[in-house]
């Protein structure tokens, strides 16, 4: 590992219960439960129960607001801390970029209130490929917040989270034409159409974020060795 990482892991090493390691692990938490309340609302729209779902929703919401507010407080420390300008540019970056994974879960739940609220009609059969979906989303996710545990360690068992994190992005995107071509061929009216188009779209950007977000990690990580 060169000089320049592990001056940024002793960063992070002298600071293990500083306001801005707690704070990103904070924020990353929040994300994870926004991922975790979608989760349980396209379960219960799968179980026809639109009471819990829009429940979930509204738990989503605040958790989204939660998850913003720390974002913005994060990057307020980091702005006064010690790291250097490339290093402050990363990490804030990486922080922003965690967000939008809530950003995009939000997305989600809004086009799943707008299906209980127009009374669009999906076939269970969709919802259940969707909530798969999730269900590889919250585990994409899990990996990130483990991925996030490991800074300010020596980095052992970044590269197994980081791959686990591209595998499960993997399988979402390996589901996005399935069930786009399961909501193509059902017999939907245009609003459920467009509605159940947009969760999956929101879907797919959220797992494709939380990769971009593990890619980050291996550049802070690695690519300084060269």
């Amino acid at each position: 590992m060169s000089d320049d990482s592990k001056g940024l892991l002793g960063w992070f090493g002298k600071r293990k219960e500083s306001v801005i390691q707690s704070g990103m692990r904070t924020h990353a938490l929040s994300v994870l439960d926004c991922v975790t309340e979608l989760g349980n609302a396209m379960r219960a729209m799968e179980a026809d129960d639109k009471s819990g779902a829009l429940k979930a929703i509204e738990r989503l919401y605040y958790l989204e607001h939660e998850a913003d507010s720390q974002e913005d407080n994060l990057c307020n420390q980091m702005s006064i801390g010690e790291l250097s300008p490339q290093e402050r540019e990363d990490f804030m970056h990486f922080v922003k970029k965690t967000d939008s994974i809530a950003n995009w879960c939000k997305e989600a739940a809004i086009n799943l209130q707008l299906i209980i609220d127009t009374g669009a009609v999906i076939p269970v059969n969709i919802w259940n490929l969707l909530t798969a979906t999730v269900s590889d989303l919250e585990s994409e996710v899990n990996g990130l917040m483990n991925a996030i545990k490991i800074l300010g360690t020596d980095g052992e068992g970044i590269a197994e989270c980081i791959q686990s994190i591209k595998d499960q992005e993997r399988r979402v995107d390996e589901a996005y034409m399935k069930i786009m071509k399961a909501i193509l061929m059902a017999d939907l009216d245009q609003k459920a159409t467009i509605l159940s188009i947009n969760v999956l779209e929101t879907l797919e950007e959220a797992a494709d974020t939380c990769k971009g977000c593990a890619e980050t990690i291996n550049i802070l990580f690695y690519a300084k060795r060269v």
